[in-house]
């Protein structure tokens, strides 16, 4: 099974930018041509698909996939940012996504979470609602040995890079471990929000952060083949697409560069038996 990941996206309506519009939609509507292009079971946003979650943006992004490539399983995780416009029922209304799911297949179990808070722009911390708690207790206790990879925007808190700071993981008041830690066999953890690559491992689960497309220009691609599983970098660099990433990221509002985004080698290409 192949999974493609795409990190923090931030697609910006840049109201004021309007000079910028093609240059925006280009750069943007080529790293998703591109991340749809490569082969996978399942293309996943791992949350903040959008800037400001505004309807503008969520139907560009959208339509953009439809009209590339509507065939393919994409999974839009919601990120803190996604969510921070509009009521959910809104968004998931134009998406046609899940709040939370989960899929199982023949290799693992796909599990989708809604880590974000609704409309609330000063709070960007993660937390997880009881109804999700109790469905995924019941899933882990139903999966017994069967690999798990769960996807949340948000990280485990005192998991991967960042995570101890404040607003960059779940609350710890939510207490995830406790629930994830019940899991028989192996399972992985995918999350991005803190714009980092980085792997963790604790016990058995693995925890991998992916950092924000602006910032290292590629995605993630996570392969499990006979009990083994894969973590590589697909590298979309160029000079024009970074030319276009610094006029963007100069103006767009509501995001900046992250130091060190790209991680430890450790960090991009990592593989274990599972």
């Amino acid at each position: 099974m192949k999974l493609a990941i795409m990190g923090d996206f931030h697609y910006p309506c840049m109201q004021n930018k309007a000079e910028l519009h093609t240059v925006r939609d280009q750069f943007f509507g080529g790293l998703l041509e591109e991340f749809l292009d490569v082969d996978a079971d399942y293309h996943i946003s791992i949350g903040d698909f959008t800037n400001e979650g505004r309807a503008d943006e969520l139907q560009f992004v959208y339509k953009a996939i439809h009209n590339h490539s509507a065939n393919r399983r994409f999974v839009h995780v919601l990120g803190n940012h996604d969510t921070v416009s509009l009521p959910k029922h809104e968004i998931l209304g134009i998406t046609g996504q899940q709040r939370f799911s989960a899929i199982d297949t023949e290799d693992a179990i796909l599990v989708f979470l809604d880590t974000t808070k609704e409309m609330n722009m000063e709070d960007f911390g993660g937390e997880i609602d009881e109804e999700q708690m109790v469905w995924l207790k019941k899933l882990i206790q139903q999966s017994g040995e069967k690999t798990m990879i769960v996807f949340g925007h948000h990280p485990l808190d005192g998991t991967t890079q960042l995570s101890d700071k404040p607003m960059h993981a779940i609350h710890p008041e939510f207490d995830m471990w406790s629930v994830l830690s019940a899991k028989r066999g192996i399972g992985a953890y995918i999350c991005g929000h803190n714009h980092i690559n980085s792997i963790v491992q604790k016990e058995q689960w693995c925890f991998i952060q992916t950092a924000a497309c602006l910032d290292i220009l590629g995605f993630r691609m996570i392969e499990l083949n006979e009990g083994k599983l894969s973590i590589s970098m697909i590298d979309l660099m160029n000079p024009q697409r970074l030319e276009a990433a610094v006029s963007i990221v100069d103006v767009m509002g509501y995001f900046r560069p992250t130091q060190y985004a790209a991680g430890e080698e450790s960090d991009r290409n990592w593989e274990s038996m599972v």
